[in-house]
C-alpha cells in the first residue's frame, strides 16, 4: 500500500496523531496525566485486581481507559481492524497475543494455535513486522525453571557462551 505520509514522528504531535479524534486525544491526556502520579498508578496497580477478585463494578472503567488505550482488541478480528486503521497511518504495530501461565496440554495447544494463526496473519501485513510470542503460553513454567536451572549450571550464561564462540 503506498502513501505519502512522512515517517511518523512524535515531535510533530499534529501529524503523529491525526487518525485520533479529538475526544480521544483528551481521554489520552487525561489518562496519562493520572498516570504520571507514580503514587496513584501503584494504589490502581494493588487496588484493580483485588476490585476485580471481589466483584466490583471496575471492568467497564478498566476497560474504557487503560485497556482502550494499550490493546487493540480481544479478537484477532477486532485486532485487525485497527491494525488496518493505523496501517492507512504508516503506523507499524506488534501484535501481542495475551496468554501465559494457563497450564494443561489443551490450554498449551489453544496457545499455540492462535500464534499461528496470528503470525499467518501479521505475514500479509506491511505495518505488523512483530508478534510478542510468550514461551509460558505454550510451555508449562516448571519445565521452563528446569531449562533454565540446566542452563545455569553450564559454564556461563546462554550469552556468555555465545560470545565465547565468537571469539573462537
Amino acid at each position: 500500500m503506498e502513501n505519502n505520509y512522512p515517517p511518523i514522528s512524535f515531535e510533530n504531535t499534529e501529524f503523529a496523531f491525526q487518525y485520533k479524534p479529538n475526544n480521544e486525544l483528551n481521554r489520552a491526556k487525561l489518562l496519562f496525566t493520572f498516570m504520571s502520579k507514580p503514587w496513584l498508578v501503584k494504589i490502581g496497580a494493588r487496588m484493580a485486581p483485588w476490585a476485580l477478585r471481589v466483584g466490583l463494578p471496575v471492568k467497564g472503567i478498566i476497560r474504557k481507559t487503560i485497556f482502550k488505550q494499550f490493546v487493540g482488541g480481544e479478537t484477532l478480528e477486532g485486532t485487525a481492524q485497527v491494525a488496518k486503521k493505523l496501517g492507512e497511518y504508516n503506523v507499524k504495530i506488534i501484535l501481542d497475543y495475551g496468554v501465559e501461565g494457563k497450564e494443561g496440554e489443551e490450554n498449551f495447544d489453544n496457545a499455540r494455535d492462535m500464534f499461528v494463526k496470528v503470525i499467518e496473519y501479521a505475514a500479509t501485513q506491511p505495518n505488523i513486522p512483530y508478534m510478542s510470542v510468550k514461551v509460558t503460553g505454550f510451555a508449562r513454567f516448571a519445565l521452563l525453571e528446569k531449562m533454565n536451572d540446566m542452563m545455569a549450571a553450564r559454564e556461563g550464561t546462554l550469552m556468555q557462551r555465545f560470545e565465547k564462540q565468537l571469539l573462537i
